[in-house]
């Protein structure tokens, strides 16, 4: 059994931005999940896996990669089913991606980098219109965080989130909103 913390998680893909292998690091990724003990959980490794394999374009060994984690129920980043969306909408399996998505929202998530995640999948599937409300219940989900005290939680997600939103409600022909404000507050500082 092996501890792997999350330093050795960052400079493994550290590496490979530097080699461009992204196959090689899936498979150290995947390896190292079988005999992970302590530190990190065996989902959050299965999950940087998966998201090798979709670097080194093989969709469907990131979708098992994925399905593993979210079997494994350890504590994960984000929520594993959003990055099993992205892999199934890759692989041309439309429905099941959605009908993930639809779970993910129906489960009212808190963490914001979960509606981020799933609003860059669904701008990079071409849905504008998905984009624009995953991007906005993000922001506020993230604006109530905020109003409940927690100014640094969710900070570096509100800005990905606006940036998003603002890039679908122009694709989308909408007017500026106070969201655009909140933006332009945030590029300020």
């Amino acid at each position: 059994m092996t501890h792997v913390t999350e330093d050795d998680l960052d400079d493994l893909e550290f590496d490979t931005l530097r080699s461009g292998d992204h196959t090689s690091a899936a498979e150290r990724l995947a390896a190292l999940a079988e005999s992970v003990s302590g530190g990190v959980s065996r989902a959050k490794v299965l999950l940087r896996a998966g998201e090798q394999w979709q670097h080194a374009g093989d969709h469907a060994k990131a979708a098992e990669l994925y399905r593993r984690a979210i079997e494994d129920g350890g504590d994960a980043y984000g929520d594993p089913r959003a990055y099993l969306a992205d892999a199934l909408f890759e692989l041309g399996r439309k429905d099941e991606a959605q009908a993930l998505v639809e779970q993910i929202r129906a489960d009212v998530p808190t963490d914001p980098e979960v509606y981020r995640t799933v609003a860059e999948v669904l701008y990079e599937q071409g849905d504008v219109s998905g984009t624009y409300d995953w991007a906005t219940a993000g922001a506020d989900v993230v604006l109530a965080i905020r109003d409940q005290g927690d100014r640094s939680s969710a900070e570096d997600s509100l800005e990905a989130l606006l940036r998003l939103r603002y890039r679908a409600r122009v694709d989308l022909g909408q007017p500026e909103d106070e969201y655009d404000n909140l933006l332009d507050d945030l590029l300020k500082n």
